[in-house]
């Protein structure tokens, strides 16, 4: 399982993550990370962001009925702000399905892959990660820890690649954000997706912003 858990949390995943700057980009060029203060605000407004949104359709679809999928995606589809995010979020969620499908080869995986793809709403990201790792035999608290990894470290990454951090200084923020992540964990445990929040229009708002930047290293 250890093994299962850091192939999953790897780099090396070709989900597509690294593709999408989840906003950081558009943050950027906009001035709101003018110095090291305003990158570790913006992080822990994204960690906790992302727990109240994402964390709680995760564990609806790890732990709750297989009929609500449909209302599941439904419900986190009218959530999504811009299009530029519904359209990653979208690719992501094919990608995912397909990886998960080769790695996890089992009936009840096709059987997912299959049902997703059939929904009225796109098989989006986050709702193809909790079903998926469900599906895989993966605990619900690990895969809550996987997914906000993931999305710290995608956003470190993003920094790195727009050059408005070093590796060494990457490093260090990221660790120092893994306590952040955990505490986020665990101020949404048991919420299910009927509760989830966007907490951070401010993030909404760049996010935005994204597709009418002049030059983009990012898709969204």
């Amino acid at each position: 399982m250890l093994f299962d858990l850091l192939t999953l949390a790897d780099s090396n995943l070709p989900v597509g993550g690294y593709a999408f700057s989840n906003g950081l980009e558009a943050a950027s060029h906009l001035g709101l990370l003018q110095n090291p203060d305003h990158l570790n605000a913006y992080i822990t407004t994204a960690i906790h962001n992302t727990a109240q949104s994402e964390l709680p359709f995760i564990h609806s679809c790890h732990t709750g009925d297989a009929s609500l999928l449909n209302d599941i995606l439904l419900t986190y589809d009218a959530m999504l702000t811009t299009q530029t995010m519904a359209q990653a979020s979208a690719v992501q969620g094919r990608n995912l399905i397909r990886i998960m499908n080769t790695l996890y080869p089992s009936d009840a995986m096709t059987q997912l892959r299959q049902t997703l793809i059939k929904q009225t709403a796109p098989a989006h990201y986050t709702i193809v990660y909790g079903t998926t790792f469900h599906t895989a035999g993966l605990a619900l608290l690990q895969t809550k820890q996987i997914f906000m990894y993931q999305m710290l470290r995608d956003q470190i990454s993003a920094t790195v690649r727009l050059g408005i951090i070093g590796p060494m200084e990457a490093a260090q923020l990221q660790k120092h954000h893994h306590q952040t992540c955990e505490m986020a964990i665990a101020q949404t445990t048991n919420t299910p997706y009927t509760h989830a929040t966007r907490s951070a229009p401010q993030i909404d708002i760049t996010q935005s912003f994204h597709q009418h930047l002049y030059s983009r290293l990012f898709q969204s």
